[in-house]
């Protein structure tokens, strides 16, 4: 309903424009040609506004041409009302249905192709796009009826044809520019609403909005130049003093772009997620990922430290991801054994400790590998897997110590470096070195003094 009265009050604000400008009369023009040529317009190049030239004016149609012939053999012609010929009153006539036309034809489109185009589009948002985009369509096929309307009439002037086609344009160009914005939001609460995992959305949030207001830039630059180039205003120059000013804000905040780049690959490409533990080695920091935002990351380390860390930082390093896609993880550590002990039996006693170990998965293996011979011990690794890398070093406490029990109850002893040291000592020395260990009270050396 409301739509319907804009209609109206457009349209009969339109015919008083139209009646008022036809009301004057035009000084004869068929007595005396001027024979000076036209001069051919020059533009500069570096001209900002270039005045538009109007058209010239169409040829009349068929239509039109039927209408002034009836008008001549009725003798409708020679009728004059408010500066107007009978013909001429046939002629608006006929232009005020064309622009009925135009509006029955937009509502037609409106109620009966949209929801046929918009068909696999799913619920509710096919409806919403019936609702907004809907009276735009009438309103665009309105202001096509009243362009057609206009430019038919003979009896405008040339100037004010020029005037209400610039009209027409401005406001297509805003409703055009209004079904954009309108389809960009609609898609922007599509894609936010159908992002699987829903835990996602939250992660996805601020790259939809960036995208999304990214589009909304480029439509309303779009509509402005070529507003602009319409009516006849020079962009070169402000296309490149723009240009300039974005290289030099480029420049001066690469940084930033490179992180909100580098934010966004790492939410779409998904390394690793929000809860899950990483490593980056390149800045010694480790921990549980907080928040993953457009510019930078928050890690929180095991001391309960909050790292930002900035995405660009995150994307030139190696990222280890403890948690993602399996968070069960192989632990190991090392165990020296004397050679005087039996190997396979302290291997054994070694698997056995571990996997009765609460917290040490069962169906995981349990390894004690002899990896090296070392200078005093036999050197086994020892390898097993817990639920979570979480528990890694309350693990190891619990594992060290059940395999210093176990192996001290099995009689095995820890292997301890042991080095012999030979020194020659001249005679004097020798004598020297005797009489302080034969002092009595001392204790009886073993230590060989002969050469």
């Amino acid at each position: 309903m409301i739509s319907r009265i804009k209609f109206v009050l457009i349209s009969a604000l339109l015919s008083i424009t139209i009646l008022s400008a036809c009301s004057t009369p035009e000084p004869p023009t068929d007595s005396i040609e001027d024979s000076t040529p036209p001069a051919e317009s020059t533009t500069d190049p570096e001209t900002i506004v270039v005045s538009p030239t109007p058209g010239p004016t169409s040829t009349p149609g068929r239509l039109t041409r039927s209408v002034d012939e009836f008008g001549r053999s009725s003798g409708v012609d020679q009728i004059i009302f408010v500066g107007l010929s009978g013909t001429d009153w046939i002629n608006l006539a006929i232009s005020w249905l064309i622009i009925f036309a135009g509006y029955a034809f937009g509502a037609l489109v409106a109620r009966i192709i949209m929801p046929r185009l918009t068909r696999s589009v799913p619920d509710p948002y096919d409806r919403d796009i019936r609702k907004v985009i809907g009276p735009k369509i009438r309103q665009l096929f309105s202001l096509l009826g009243f362009w057609f309307a206009t430019q038919r009439l003979d009896f405008l002037s040339a100037e004010l044809k020029q005037l209400l086609d610039n009209l027409y344009f401005v406001v297509g160009l805003i409703v055009s520019t209004q079904i954009g914005l309108k389809l960009i939001d609609i898609s922007r609460e599509y894609y936010s609403e159908h992002i699987e995992p829903p835990e996602r959305r939250a992660e996805m949030s601020p790259v939809i909005t960036l995208l999304s207001r990214l589009a909304y830039a480029v439509l309303v630059v779009v509509a402005v130049s070529v507003g602009l180039a319409r009516f006849g205003i020079n962009i070169t120059g402000l296309a490149a003093a723009l240009g300039i000013a974005g290289l030099g804000f480029a420049l001066a905040a690469q940084d930033t772009i490179a992180d909100a780049i580098a934010g966004m690959l790492i939410l779409a490409d998904r390394p690793f997620r929000v809860g899950d533990r990483i490593n980056i080695d390149a800045i010694d920091t480790w921990g549980d990922v907080v928040e993953i935002g457009l510019r930078t990351t928050r890690i929180r380390t095991r001391d309960n430290r909050l790292v930002i860390v900035p995405n660009s930082t995150i994307s030139k390093n190696e990222v280890v991801n403890y948690s993602y896609p399996d968070p069960r993880y192989r632990i190991q550590t090392h165990v020296g054994i004397g050679y005087d002990a039996d190997l396979e039996k302290a291997r054994q006693v070694i698997i056995g400790a571990v996997r009765d170990t609460e917290g040490v998965l069962q169906n995981k293996p349990v390894e004690a590998l002899y990896i090296e011979m070392a200078e005093s011990e036999m050197r086994f690794r020892v390898r097993w897997w817990i639920d979570s890398y979480v528990d890694t070093r309350r693990m190891l406490d619990a594992i060290h110590t059940a395999l210093q029990s176990a192996l001290d109850d099995a009689g095995f002893q820890q292997a301890y470096p042991v080095r012999e040291l030979h020194h020659r000592l001249d005679s004097e020395q020798k004598d020297e070195l005797k009489s302080e260990l034969r002092k009595p009270g001392d204790i009886e050396s073993s230590v060989d003094l002969e050469d």
